[in-house]
């Protein structure tokens, strides 16, 4: 295998990490935003009573 090769095969690798780890960090931030978001809802409807959900 020639070293050209190799270094193709290597940044592949590093390309698909990187747009995984990507992945990761956006599914992370929307779960976070998501909780935030419920916790939010469940806070409003403690401090009015009269709202429903």
């Amino acid at each position: 295998m020639s070293t050209r090769s190799r270094d193709q095969q290597k940044k592949q690798r590093q390309k698909e990490f990187m747009e995984r780890k990507a992945h990761q960090e956006s599914l992370k931030a929307a779960a976070k935003k998501a909780k935030s978001d419920s916790s939010g809802k469940d806070d409003e409807i403690e401090r009015n009573p009269k709202i429903e959900a």
